[in-house]
């Protein structure tokens, strides 16, 4: 990991970017498998995203 912190920060929001759009998929397939119990989990780990990016960007 680099030593600069906001190099660290802008790291993980791109991971948290990426988390969430992966979440978000999985989320549309579970749909339309009728797999309801995985589209919510997978909705909650988006909005946990959401919460992240947004702690991570008042940070930097």
């Amino acid at each position: 990991m680099p030593k600069d912190p906001k190099k660290t920060i802008r790291i993980m929001m791109i991971l948290c970017i990426f988390i969430g759009l992966a979440a978000l998929a999985v989320a549309i397939v579970a749909v339309a498998k009728e797999e309801y119990i995985i589209t919510t989990a997978m909705l909650l780990v988006g909005a946990w995203q959401i919460v992240n990016y947004r702690k991570w960007k008042k940070n930097l």
